[in-house]
């Protein structure tokens, strides 16, 4: 298992938009992938789960990871939640 703390960085924090890359992005991995923010922990995998998290811009998300591709799912949904998109 890998983890990483995030600091959320786009314009209007996790909106829909980067949710559902988020998402997307994650069903690409093999591994387990859960973002934990608010208090919450939810499926990385499933946009409307991690839509809920409601994260706004300067809040940290915990991303855990389990699996074959674990490090390279992490890195790439780091990026994603970090990326300065005004979407």
């Amino acid at each position: 298992m890998v983890e990483a703390s995030v600091q959320v960085d786009g314009r209007w924090g996790l909106n829909a938009h980067q949710s559902a890359r988020l998402a997307v992005n994650a069903a690409r991995f093999a591994c387990d992938i859960v973002c934990m923010a608010n208090g919450r922990s939810v499926n990385a995998k499933d946009v409307m789960s991690v839509m809920s998290l409601r994260v706004k811009r300067g809040a940290h998300v915990r991303i855990l990871a389990t699996g074959p591709d674990e490090i390279v799912a992490l890195e790439t949904l780091s990026a994603i939640v970090q990326s300065q998109q005004s979407c």
